[in-house]
C-alpha cells in the first residue's frame, strides 16, 4: 500500500493484491478542473465485490450543471491491472495499469462517443498529500483535491 498521509488514515482492504494502491483512494471523492475550461471533474472511488475490483465514477460539472458522467472499472488480471471505461456519451475505453508507488500511468484506447474514432490515451497520475496530480502529454498537470 502506498503510504500517503492524509489519505493512508481511511485506507480500505482491498482483495487482490495488484488493486492494493487504489486503497489509498477508495471511499473518497477528488475534484479537479476539467483543462482549459470552467469546469470541473469529480471522481469517487469505491471498492466492489469484496474488493475484487475497484469502481471510480465521475462527473463533469460546467455552470453548475452535469454535462458528462462516466465511469471505470479497474480489476486484477493475471498481476496486471486492467481497466474499463464507459460513459454517457456511449464511449468506451479499455487498457492498463501500471501503478508504481510515485507514479500511475494509464494507457489503452477510448472512444468518447459510441459513434467516435478510437484514440490512444496516455495518462499519468502522481500521488499528493491530499489527492492526486493527472496529466498527459503536452498538458499542464491538474490537482485532483479530496473533497468528501
Amino acid at each position: 500500500m502506498i503510504a500517503l498521509p492524509l489519505l493512508a488514515a481511511t485506507a480500505s482492504s482491498l482483495a487482490q493484491p495488484p488493486l492494493q494502491p487504489f486503497s489509498a483512494l477508495v471511499g473518497h471523492c477528488f475534484v479537479g478542473p476539467l483543462p482549459g475550461s470552467e469546469g470541473s471533474d469529480r471522481h469517487c472511488f469505491e471498492s466492489v465485490y469484496g474488493g475484487q475490483h475497484v469502481r471510480d465514477r465521475h462527473v463533469v460539472t460546467v455552470g453548475g450543471k452535469s454535462v458528462y458522467e462516466g465511469e471505470t472499472i479497474y480489476s486484477a488480471k493475471g498481476g496486471q491491472v486492467i481497466f474499463t471505461y464507459w460513459n454517457s456519451l456511449g464511449g468506451l475505453g479499455t487498457g492498463t495499469a501500471n501503478l508504481a508507488p510515485d507514479l500511475w500511468r494509464f494507457s489503452g484506447t477510448v472512444h468518447g462517443t459510441s459513434d467516435g474514432k478510437e484514440q490512444p490515451i496516455a495518462i499519468s497520475w502522481k500521488l499528493t498529500s491530499d489527492g492526486y496530480d493527472v496529466s498527459s502529454a503536452g498538458e499542464v498537470p491538474r490537482l485532483f483535491k479530496r473533497a468528501d
